[in-house]
């Protein structure tokens, strides 16, 4: 039997009204009183994921949340951080400096705030959200005086896509971890976090073999975790490369709910 389930959040727990739908949230009860450990892992920010757990109930005592796509591990009633990886102050430098070449909006998450240099809708949109209160400054290399938890931006696909290019062509991709969390959004990461890393590390914590794991997601940087774990599940919605990546296709979308299926299909039927 599973005894742990890693879950993105958009895309995947949420529909695209970024609501979990009533049926993911009785099955996830199901599970957890089946005695398997139910944990979101996100490339979101640990100020987001709280709320999302109050939603879900599991902001008590045994349960575990994943932000930053791996970037942190904490206790969802305590808070307390377990792991944390952090983007060095020079390399968010360098991606903030690459990123302004290009029409993006560009924001980096430091100290649990959330900063940006240049307004605009999608930020706004972004931050309301994340139910974050952004914070303006004239310079986000002054915050990147610091080390920070990620650097993000938001743009068409084909804008990400040439900062993706010009990444790789600079040889960024050997300094830095970089990966699509949406078709608008492009992150970057500490150098080799990300949620495979996070899934070793949580593995370890509570002693949970691999193979007792299932991950579910939808996009890019689910890739890690749903290689890694002992059952990798991609929501009918995902991309083409998630879906030949993991063991198993759902039949439902996001907005459908897919986690419901996996949960009734390989923790409650067999």
């Amino acid at each position: 039997m599973y005894k742990l389930i890693l879950c993105d959040l958009d895309g995947t727990l949420l529909n695209d009204d970024k609501k979990i739908p009533h049926i993911n949230i009785e099955f996830i009860n199901k599970a957890i009183s089946s005695g398997c450990k139910f944990v979101l892992s996100s490339g979101r920010s640990n100020m987001s994921l709280n709320n999302f757990n109050r939603e879900l109930g599991l902001n008590v005592k045994g349960c575990y949340c994943i932000g930053y796509n791996g970037g942190i591990i904490y206790e969802a009633d305590t808070l307390k951080i377990l792991k944390e990886h952090l983007l060095s102050g020079s390399m968010a430098v360098k991606a903030v400096k690459l990123c302004r070449k290009y029409n993006v909006d560009l924001m980096v998450y430091y100290n649990e705030n959330l900063y940006y240099e240049k307004p605009s809708k999608r930020i706004e949109l972004y931050a309301k959200r994340s139910k974050l209160v952004p914070i303006y400054v004239k310079d986000l290399e002054d915050i990147c005086i610091n080390n920070v938890s990620k650097v993000i931006i938001i743009g068409s696909n084909s804008l990400l896509k040439a900062v993706e290019n010009e990444v790789y062509t600079l040889g960024l991709d050997k300094e830095i971890t970089t990966f699509f969390s949406a078709d608008d959004l492009y992150e970057f990461n500490p150098l080799n976090i990300d949620k495979g890393t996070a899934l070793d590390e949580l593995s370890q914590i509570l002693n949970i073999d691999i193979n007792d794991i299932i991950a579910i997601g939808d996009n890019m940087n689910d890739m890690s975790m749903i290689k890694k774990a002992g059952l990798g599940v991609a929501v009918k919605n995902g991309t083409d490369e998630i879906k030949k990546a993991a063991d198993y296709i759902t039949e439902r979308t996001n907005n459908e709910g897919a986690v419901a299926e996996v949960i009734e299909k390989f923790l409650l039927n067999v």
